[in-house]
């Protein structure tokens, strides 16, 4: 069963294992090492956990019968628009159906923070998989692009969209 549980400063030490070993999962066969080690200090470290948390980021820790295997990670843009910032899920737990749990999580955050309609951005390396998945769920490609992260790298994405 999967549960979900809405992210402290507390649990941010947590946050942080969990990103670096899932985008070290995720990546590995994508990315070069050292731009790894480059997004995962830019977006994992506790102190950018606790900024993200501080400007208009919600986090989710996501359980699978009672452990700790992914997160979401929601950013409140402006007044209903949002943007997945973050959906890991551990490449053990996958294949259950909690990535669609996720999905509904993050659809029923945006419907109540925003009852009168949420628009959901998101941003996915275009040589993943989980495009299919995205496309699956409802969201559809608005743009694609090379976005510069700095230190000389560049993130190869669409940027996908759904109305709720």
């Amino acid at each position: 069963m999967t549960t979900f549980i809405q992210a402290t400063k507390e649990d941010i030490p947590l946050l942080h294992r969990l990103g670096d070993r899932i985008f070290r999962q995720t990546y590995r066969t994508m990315l070069s090492q050292e731009q790894i080690e480059y997004m995962i200090d830019w977006m994992y470290s506790e102190e950018n956990l606790e900024k993200q948390m501080d400007n208009n980021n919600v986090f989710y820790i996501v359980k699978y019968d009672g452990e700790a295997c992914g997160y979401i990670g929601i950013e409140n843009e402006a007044d209903g628009h949002f943007h997945l910032q973050r959906l890991y899920l551990d490449e053990a737990y996958r294949g259950k159906g909690i990535g669609r749990d996720m999905m509904e999580k993050i659809f029923d955050h945006a419907r109540k923070a925003s009852p009168s309609g949420a628009r959901l951005e998101l941003n996915v390396n275009r040589d993943k998989k989980t495009v299919e998945f995205y496309k699956k769920m409802g969201w559809r490609i608005i743009k694609s692009g090379d976005f510069d992260i700095g230190n000389g790298f560049l993130m190869t994405d669409h940027i996908m969209a759904i109305d709720v």
